[in-house]
């Protein structure tokens, strides 16, 4: 008895991520696989809208946005999503998450300045030189 008991808890020690989705609009669904993108910024760089959240339910919670990417892909095609705004719960795990429809015709990022403009140049030269 001991002996499956602990075997139970080692296996359940490295059990894959679920989580639990809970819409917050209506869901028409997507294929299982999906392309999914999934941002940590809040709010993301592009025209979306929000679907639903995502709270870690049992396993090991996802470190990287990878692990966390894997975990919630079936969740958010499912919710109609094709994105998901991961929430790092301050310990370095991403145990939350926002399920989200990236919208065509998105906001692009702001190019940085590649040169400076050049000042004009001050002839004149200040007294006693």
């Amino acid at each position: 008895m001991r002996h499956r008991l602990l075997a139970l808890v080692l296996f359940t020690g490295c059990a894959p991520a679920t989580f639990t989705f809970t819409p917050t609009s209506s869901v028409t669904s997507l294929p299982d696989n999906c392309p999914v993108e999934v941002v940590t910024s809040m709010p993301p760089e592009k025209n979306y809208q929000e679907l639903g959240t995502l709270e870690f339910y049992s396993g090991t919670e996802p470190k990287t946005l990878d692990a966390f990417k894997k975990a919630v892909r079936d969740k958010v095609c499912t919710a109609g999503g094709n994105g998901a705004i991961a929430t790092d719960n301050g310990t370095g795990k991403y145990t939350q998450g926002i399920v989200i429809k990236i919208l065509p015709g998105t906001a692009k990022p702001l190019k940085p300045i590649k040169e400076l403009p050049t000042q004009s140049q001050d002839t004149e030269k200040p007294p006693g030189t």
